[in-house]
């Protein structure tokens, strides 16, 4: 059986989950183990709607996106920011009777009351969690429970903004009635304005922190963006979102700060710092930037300055979230070690209209062993010098 001939049977049965359990079997039997997983799914999701009678508001349609090229000095562009042609995906709330959610620091599990899995809304490998009997005891909560908890939604910022915040979008425009909200944490600063700034009491907030298996009444779970090369990770209607909640108008028509030009430091953090970044900071300051670290100010002061600058140079991290606050035509250099290099701010760039710039830093440290992601950066001048000319910032 070729793949042709599993297209084909799909399509004379696209609606009937025995029939992808077959094809599962028939997939195993051959050693494809992709194929496998995606009826395996299919049947699950199937029997989870005929079952429960699992309903899903549609959103926002599918749409393709034009994407601009990513401008260096390297000789090459990095193979991450060759796509010209993206999908951002269709986005829906889906509605669960009695719907349960489990999540962890890296999985989080939608099921029907029959404990079925709905794929749909729960992230990889959640399967496994149908068929685990170590889950703690479940938390039953009254009413209608929107679950928003996701991987790294627990305190980083771009996830609590680009994972967690956007979704909250799709919940208000369902126009549906909701009781408590289940986030992974809502402890820090930004995560408190945010969800107040949206009119969400803290009374309404569940920790799935302190309760990571919940049951509601009717469970409600917006869809979220995948990270791949085939869709759009970070979705315009997310940005815009993100826009008009915490830009004021009046810091969209006046400028706040005076300074036009700023290096967003990380020094605050503990990864992914710049090893010479005072040499790098005094560069800067030849050129009218001002080094600004971002972790004291609010989400609307945060939003307020980086919609009064006209270039922005930062090293990879969750402070360029804040990008989505930007006028079109704003200049963006993001820094990565060449270890770690991601195109999360390269799309929020395309989406919001920014020029976008990348500098890789020079190699060192050769005996690092912790993870890629948590490596220090090394900025070579001579190579900022360069592409700043490139940018027609000096």
């Amino acid at each position: 059986m070729g793949k042709s001939d599993y297209d084909k049977a799909i399509s004379l049965q696209p609606h009937f989950a025995g029939f992808y359990r077959n094809l599962a079997k028939i997939w195993q039997s051959l050693g494809k183990h992709e194929l496998t997983k995606e009826c395996t799914h299919k049947a699950l999701d199937l029997e989870a709607k005929y079952e429960q009678k699992i309903s899903k508001i549609e959103i926002f349609s599918a749409t393709e996106v034009n994407m601009l090229a990513s401008q260096t000095i390297e000789k090459q562009t990095h193979h991450i920011f060759r796509s010209r042609k993206v999908y951002s995906q269709s986005a829906f709330v889906t509605v669960v009777p009695g719907g349960k959610g489990y999540i962890n620091t890296g999985v989080t599990a939608v099921i029907t009351s029959e404990n079925k899995l709905v794929s749909e809304v729960s992230t990889r490998n959640a399967e496994l969690i149908i068929y685990s009997s170590e889950l703690p005891s479940i938390y039953n909560i009254e009413g209608t429970v929107a679950l928003l908890s996701i991987k790294w939604g627990k305190n980083n910022y771009f996830h609590w903004m680009f994972d967690i915040v956007t979704r909250i979008h799709l919940l208000l425009l369902s126009s549906l009635k909701i009781d408590k909200f289940v986030v992974n944490q809502c402890q820090k600063k930004f995560q408190r304005e945010t969800i107040e700034s949206l009119g969400i009491s803290q009374d309404k907030i569940i920790e799935s922190e302190i309760y990571p298996y919940i049951q509601a009444e009717r469970l409600l779970v917006p869809s979220f963006s995948y990270s791949d090369g085939k869709y759009l990770r970070i979705p315009k209607w997310g940005c815009d979102f993100l826009r008009n909640s915490f830009l004021s108008e009046e810091a969209k028509k006046t400028r706040y700060y005076q300074t036009e030009r700023i290096y967003i430091s990380r020094k605050e953090s503990s990864r992914r710092r710049v090893v010479n970044e005072e040499e790098v900071i005094s560069f800067l300051d030849k050129f009218g930037f001002e080094s600004i670290t971002l972790e004291s100010m609010s989400v609307a002061e945060q939003a307020a300055l980086l919609a009064s600058v006209k270039v922005v140079v930062a090293p990879h991290g969750a402070g360029l979230t804040n990008l989505v606050f930007c006028s079109s035509g704003t200049k963006v250099i993001e820094f990565f070690a060449p270890e770690y290099i991601v195109k999360y701010y390269w799309i929020v760039s395309n989406v919001c209209g920014l020029e976008y710039y990348y500098l890789l830093g020079d190699e060192f440290d050769k005996y690092f062993s912790g993870q890629p992601f948590h490596k220090d950066i090394l900025v070579n001048l001579q190579k900022l010098l360069d592409l700043m000319k490139l940018a027609k910032i000096i």
